[in-house]
Formats: structure tokens, C-alpha cells, sequence
């Protein structure tokens, strides 16, 4: 999921250490960059059908959470926490469902950080 739903949307801002060329763009040493954080999460080359939602499939190498000195500093954590609440919420309302329609949940696209504003459950 987060390399399918990006969570923050705001460009990552970067300074070229050297002369490149990223998507036939050059690029000089010094110039500032700014790329959307999903960028890296939607390559073909690195996820066949990266337009396809795939919970099965093996996104290891998604940069949701940035990457080398970029890392988000509380990705342990985050990952932590999700492990342990989806662990514990399946086991304890196993028969927990969506309780609206996919379309008619608001999702939150106004900001830097994507979500849902809310999610009707029932069980």
C-alpha cells in the first residue's frame, strides 16, 4: 500500500552534486530538483503494472519512506506500529468489513499527506 498510495505528496527537494540527466533533462551541479515522492514508487522498470494495486506482490524496494540519508527517521517505527495494529484489530474483529461504498469515502488529497478522512466499518 504505500508504494501503491504515496502517503507524503509534497516534492522531495534536491541539489545535483554533479552534471546528470534524468528523463533526457540535464541537469548541472548545483541546480535544485524538486520530485514527487511517488516518482520512484510508479517506475515499470522496477514494478511491472505499477498503475496495478498488488498486495502480493514484492514492492521491498519502495521509496515511501525515502531512502540512504533521506530515510525517514521514524520509519521503524511506523512499521512497527502497522504490524502490531493490523496484527491485533484481524484478530480481535475478524469479521471487520468496509461498511460504504469504495467511491463514497472522502479521501484526503488537499494536503501534503494523503489518507482518508474517515473509514465506516462494521462487523
Amino acid at each position: 500500500m504505500l508504494r501503491y498510495l504515496t502517503v507524503v505528496h509534497n516534492g522531495q527537494r534536491r541539489l545535483a552534486l554533479e552534471d546528470l540527466e534524468i528523463g533526457g533533462r540535464s541537469i548541472r551541479a548545483g541546480e535544485g530538483v524538486v520530485m514527487p515522492g511517488a516518482t520512484g514508487n510508479w517506475q515499470a522498470g522496477v514494478f511491472p503494472e505499477p498503475e496495478r494495486l498488488d498486495v502480493r506482490r514484492d514492492a521491498r524496494r519502495h521509496m515511501a519512506f525515502g531512502f540512504g540519508i533521506h530515510q525517514c527517521l521514524g520509519q521503524p517505527l511506523a512499521r512497527l506500529e502497522l504490524q502490531v495494529v493490523y496484527h491485533t484489530l484481524f484478530r480481535r474483529s475478524p469479521t471487520m468489513r468496509r461498511a460504504t461504498d469504495l467511491d463514497t469515502i472522502p479521501f484526503k488529497d488537499d494536503g501534503i499527506v494523503y489518507g482518508v478522512y474517515e473509514l465506516p466499518v462494521t462487523w
